[in-house]
């Protein structure tokens, strides 16, 4: 009899998929909706970068090479050392991928030692693919649970010598989704002294490192896991949420060349080079900080008001200094049944929101809120969130 394998055949529906259809269903109910449940924001793309991809559709379409053009990773080093001070060289390799989802997806199957080392720490609640990755990969996904009480920082020097013996690598992002948690340099130097000790790899997810409060100073603003080092550490970059390009799919990863260097061979083989086309878009766009600083304006607006109005309301704990995301307790009438909460404020008041429980197998108990719409939208859903609260 056909069938596939156990992980394929255990899968639950993908989150952004189930809020997908519930949101169809409400629309053909004939339904306003109000979709704040996912970090797609709908801010035009800066026209430059539409011109510069329209202008290059070519006339004769070949295959693109999976190491992106020189220009293409000039910007990404032009990028690393303009934001970070972090200069490309013989110690860091750069790495064009096609957004950070299928980037974050694959680095698993170079990981996984098979013999021993199987296990990879993620955080929880967080990004699904950490989880979904390793598990693909055939290793064993170790969860980290990120606590209030904690700070929501992951606390990797408290694990038990059992899971740390079997550890090949870890996941960290910050600033983090969903809670929009910042880390500061003092804490990524705790992390990287843990990781060298223990010859763990640290893959550093820092896709949302450009969206932060405009007010801050620079001393200030998220740090990247490379200004620490370069060795054992991976870090991912997108322009998904930086510029707004989540449907052209242009990221980059930067690390260790005794990582990178053998997962490039690898990755010729997965079939996610990037379009010619879309690495001219992406060149504009890593050269340039004036459109990004536009939408951090944006974004700092609508976290700053939405957030006072949460808080006003009892549901969000403080206003985070980066992302775009709004990290909400469920009412205590709910009993920490973060997924009825959801379901039951999707069908009556048409608000979506993202459940705790099905980012990556989080606790209980929470909602994200991506400010993703404008001002009158953001305003009506709050709304009707309050009223829905009592």
């Amino acid at each position: 009899m056909f069938g596939v394998n156990e992980v394929t055949a255990q899968l639950a529906p993908y989150p952004a998929e189930t809020l997908r259809k519930l949101r169809l269903q409400l629309e053909g109910e004939g339904r306003r909706v109000y979709d704040l449940s996912t970090g797609d924001p709908r801010i035009p793309v800066w026209s430059a970068i539409q011109d510069k991809v329209r202008n290059s559709l070519p006339d004769i379409s070949q295959y693109p090479s999976v190491l992106g053009s020189a220009r293409l990773r000039e910007a990404h080093a032009a990028y690393l050392l303009q934001r970070f001070g972090v200069r490309a060289g013989d110690n860091l390799t750069l790495l064009p991928t096609a957004g950070s989802k299928e980037a974050i997806f694959h680095i698993p199957l170079s990981l996984i030692q098979r013999k021993g080392q199987d296990r990879i720490l993620f955080p929880t609640p967080g990004y699904p693919i950490y989880r979904d990755g390793i598990l693909f990969a055939g290793g064993i996904p170790t969860p980290m649970p990120l606590r209030h009480e904690e700070g929501f920082l992951q606390q990797p020097w408290n694990l038990p010598p059992e899971i740390v013996r079997d550890t090949v690598a870890i996941w960290i992002n910050y600033p983090n989704n969903p809670t929009g948690t910042c880390a500061t340099p003092a804490y990524f130097a705790r992390i990287v002294e843990w990781a060298q000790a223990h010859n763990v790899v640290i893959l550093s997810d820092e896709c949302y490192v450009d969206i932060y409060d405009g007010a801050l100073p620079e001393s200030q603003r998220p740090p990247s896991m490379l200004q620490l080092t370069q060795k054992g550490v991976i870090a991912f970059y997108s322009l998904s949420k930086r510029s707004g390009l989540t449907g052209y799919r242009a990221g980059f990863m930067a690390g260790d060349p005794a990582i990178l260097g053998p997962h490039t061979q690898a990755r010729a083989r997965f079939g996610v080079a990037q379009p010619d086309f879309v690495q001219e878009g992406a060149i504009v766009a890593w050269e340039d900080d004036a459109h990004v600083a536009a939408r951090r304006v944006i974004f700092s607006h609508r976290v700053r008001w939405m957030g006072a109005a949460l808080l006003e309301m009892g549901i969000q704990t403080q206003i985070p200094e980066a992302t775009f995301y709004l990290w909400g307790k469920v009412p205590a009438a709910y009993s920490e049944d973060d997924v009825r909460f959801c379901r039951e404020l999707a069908e009556k008041g048409g608000v979506l929101f993202s459940p705790s429980s099905w980012l990556g197998g989080g606790g209980p108990g929470w909602f994200r809120i991506a400010c993703t719409l404008d001002d009158r939208e953001s305003r009506e859903a709050l709304d009707i969130l309050q009223g829905f609260c009592g």
